[in-house]
Formats: structure tokens, sequence, C-alpha cells
């Protein structure tokens, strides 16, 4: 029987349309971004794709724990946390992330989990002066439809032939091959084939020219602190009392306070750190930790690959230190701590290390 023009367009619209509803129900079942549920018993997950799988996680994983944070998390380990604090937790890091990228998905876990009782967070000390609103990634490539509850958006998840192909028949490889879920000390690590010391750091940093004055803090300054910490912080601390925020100032190499130093900006900073700390401290269940004046840590340069990122080691000696009050800051203790840091830091030999 030959078709007419109409009834073979009407067909071949119907076979398209099947093969696309049959491709979207692949992807939503087996749902390698947990946009729908929680990995299937079945198949086997590879979670490595942080800004398209972390908010799958932190709705429909099982946790009462959440390790969070930029680069600087990443190496933290959820068994140990489990064993040390007693808790089930999951880990979701966002590499190069903005305080506020880190937050909205604090705020999408605690709305979703009743069962959420702590929180474990690094604050990434730079970014202390970086404005409330800042969104570290170009804004276009984001994928937006995974973060609302918005179904049309969600055609860009299930009818996308990259993702059909490359993450859910990957899902099905992977699983065929023998492979098992990435568990939550693996996630994110960047441990192997790192090299760590003073002849990494010094192949890295190209150490700034001394400026020729000090930059002081501004009232401009104050407001932009007040601004990221409130929306990204201490706003969701307050409304769910019933957390524990564990949060800590990443600690950095001296070369990064050499940084500081060489551009003028280290008193600036300082007196940065301390209005967030007061800010953060008026909210009961947030646990602030800090590091820096742990001298021993921040100028061994064999904890460091890089002015910045610290060895897994130290992650562990975090969560020791959180659970045993090591570093904590309080109303009684924040202003003798940062005085010692001032004294430490502005006063330190930094040409020494390059001699």
């Amino acid at each position: 029987m030959i078709l007419s023009g109409k009834k073979w367009t009407a067909a071949f619209i119907a076979v398209l349309l099947a093969l696309l509803m049959g491709m979207g129900a692949v992807t939503a079942v087996i749902d390698p971004y947990f946009h729908y549920h929680k990995p299937l018993e079945r198949y086997q997950y590879v979670i490595e794709n942080q800004r398209y799988q972390n908010n799958g996680i932190v709705k429909h994983f099982d946790y009462d724990a959440v390790i969070t944070g930029t680069s600087m998390s990443e190496n933290f380990k959820t068994s140990e946390m489990n064993e040390i604090f007693g808790v089930n937790a999951v880990k979701v890091p966002f590499s190069g992330s903005s305080y506020r990228e880190i937050n909205d998905n604090l705020v999408v876990a605690a709305g979703h989990n009743p069962k959420l009782k702590m929180i474990l967070r690094c604050l990434d000390y730079d970014d202390l002066l970086s404005p409330a609103d800042m969104m570290n990634y170009e804004e276009d490539s984001y994928p937006w439809y995974l973060y609302d509850d918005f179904l049309l958006n969600d055609a860009e998840y299930v009818f996308n032939k990259e993702i059909l192909l490359g993450d859910t028949y990957g899902v099905i490889k992977y699983t065929k091959a023998g492979g098992t879920t990435t568990d939550f000390d693996t996630y994110g690590n960047w441990m192997e084939g790192r090299t760590f010391g003073k002849e990494a750091l010094d192949q890295l940093y190209e150490r700034p020219v001394k400026a020729e004055k000090i930059t002081d803090i501004t009232e401009d300054d104050y407001k932009t602190i007040e601004e990221n910490i409130t929306k990204n912080v201490t706003d969701l601390a307050k409304k769910y009392p019933e957390i524990d925020f564990y949060l800590f100032f990443s600690p950095y190499s001296i070369y990064f306070w050499d940084q500081l130093h060489q551009e003028g900006i280290l008193e600036r900073q300082l007196d940065a750190e301390k209005y967030a700390i007061e800010l953060m401290l008026q909210c009961d269940n947030i646990h602030l930790f800090s590091f820096f004046t742990e001298h021993w840590m921040i100028c061994d340069l064999n904890n460091y690959k890089d002015i910045l990122h610290y060895h897994e080691a130290v992650n562990t000696q975090i969560l020791y230190w959180m659970k045993d009050g090591t570093g904590e800051l309080t109303w009684e203790n924040y202003e003798e701590y940062c005085g010692r840091m001032r004294d430490f830091y502005v006063q330190y030999d930094y040409d020494s290390l390059f001699q």
C-alpha cells in the first residue's frame, strides 16, 4: 500500500515522536544526573560531573550530613567524617565555585532533607570580599534545567542526544564492564599524580612586585562582606537552627600570604576576616574554625601542591580538629586570634622564603 503525502508525513512524525519518547524514557529511567531519583540498584554510576550531579545528590540520596566547598573540600573522605562525627554524609564539592553557588545547593539540601543535621563547609578565604551574587562560570553554559521544578525544560535533559549517548548509555556500558558506583571518598579527589613541596610551588608561583603603598579596607568593602556572608552563609543558618554548620577558612600556604603582602592587601584581608567572623558568630549553630595559627602546617610547603591547595592529609586533620574544637573561634577568643594573625603574618620575613 502506497501512503499519500499527508499519511506519510503523519507516519513519519509518529515514528519520530516514538523514537524521541523512547530516548527520553531511557534517560529519565537511568537518570545519570539523579534528577528524578537516586541511583538504581541494578546500575552502577560514575559520579564525576559536579554541576550536573550535585543537585540531584542532595535531593535524592540518603544522608544526614553534607561536605561541600570548592576544590578545597574535594579531598575530604566521607568515610572518615562518618566515623569521626557519627553521621551518614555525602560530598558535593563545586570546584572553582563562589559562595553563592555553594549556598544555592545547600538551600536545596536543607529544603529537601528534613534529616539533615550537619553541614561541613569550606569558606574560601580569598572570596570574603567577593560580591554576593558572583558566579564563577559562563551563565549560558550552566545546566539550569536541572536546578528547578519546571518540567518543560527537562526536555534539555531527557531529549539531549549527547547525554543519551554519553552519560545514559555510559551507565549501561560501565555496569556491563563491572564498574561500581563512585563512592564519596573518591568523588572529586584530585590527589593522584600531584607533586607537593617547595619545588612544585616555585614552578607555579610568580611572586608579585612589591606594592608601593598599602591598600586599606573601605566602607564599600565592609558592605560587600556583609552582603556576601549574610546572603550566602548566615541567612541559611538562621533559617535552619536545628542544623549544625561546621565552617572553616581554607588554610592556604605561606606563599598565599606572601602574595597578599607583596600586593599590599594583607592587612585589608585581615580586617575583612575579622568582620566576617563577627557576622558569623551571631549564629549559635555556626561553629567557625580557622587553622591559620597552625603555623607549622601553613609554613610546611610539603603540605601544598600550589599556593592554595593542600594535601588530603590536611583534610583528614581538619576533621579531627573540628571534632575536638581545635581552632574554633568564639566571642571569647576571636579578638585574641585576630591579634595573633596580625602579629605573625604582617611581621613574617617573607623574603627568607625565596633566598
